[in-house]
């Protein structure tokens, strides 16, 4: 049942512009252009940086950014309460709803790190950089959920998700200045991609960051999120 939600709400996604660009099309342009405007013998510092906003790039618009906007506009079509009348509970058809984003998101970090390394990034280690990939992409489900609750329609998310999707980019900063910008949602990330691939600082602070802004977002999705239209 979760693999043919999972199927539809794929083709609903891919059928809307506005989502469909800004979750596929924007992440790859940027990440491309940041890896290109590099000189070929650049530090591990200035990789780190660019892994860093690629990825935060992929979180921001093909993970959270797609969650907001498809939640809301499922629910103001009535789709999520039609869901709702069926035989799967709430947790399956959140999964359903929720898997073609982060499949989308995975596929398309794998492929910003495979182009990076091509261009002479270094190797990050594996550890932290899949802390990096799995608890990031939970904060952006997490937060994408909440703010649905306070969006009426995919239009709208464009609007909604920028105050988030703003902090989540300052986590570029903690590769570019040091753990001053940590405590922000996008920091964790950041902490640990600059660890990943300079090996400076520890992962420990970046992932527990991350598992706080994790829960933060869970209590307020848990609070805002709606089924149907008020």
């Amino acid at each position: 049942m979760v693999l043919a939600l999972a199927r539809a709400e794929l083709k609903l996604l891919l059928r809307n512009k506005t989502v469909a660009v800004s979750s596929l099309l924007m992440p790859i342009l940027v990440g491309l252009w940041a890896g290109f405007n590099l000189p070929d013998d650049a530090s591990p510092q200035a990789w780190a940086i660019t892994l860093c906003l690629q990825l935060l790039m992929v979180l921001g618009f093909t993970v959270y950014f797609a969650v907001t906007a498809a939640l809301a506009s499922r629910r103001e079509d009535l789709y999520l309460k039609r869901l709702r009348s069926g035989e799967a509970s709430d947790a399956v058809i959140l999964a359903g709803l929720l898997a073609p984003v982060v499949l989308l998101g995975v596929l398309q970090s794998a492929l910003m790190l495979i182009i990076s390394i091509s261009m002479g990034a270094p190797v990050p280690a594996p550890a932290p950089l899949l802390a990096a990939l799995v608890l990031g992409t939970g904060l952006c489900l997490a937060a994408g959920v909440a703010t649905s609750g306070r969006t009426s329609s995919s239009e709208q998310a464009q609007i909604t998700t920028l105050p988030l999707f703003l902090a989540l980019m300052g986590g570029v900063m903690v590769a570019i200045v040091g753990p001053t910008w940590l405590p922000l949602p996008g920091g964790g990330v950041g902490g640990l991609i600059h660890h990943a691939v300079t090996g400076e600082g520890d992962a420990l602070l970046p992932a527990a960051s991350l598992l706080v802004w994790i829960v933060l977002f869970s209590l307020l999705a848990k609070a805002w999120f709606r089924w149907e239209p008020r």
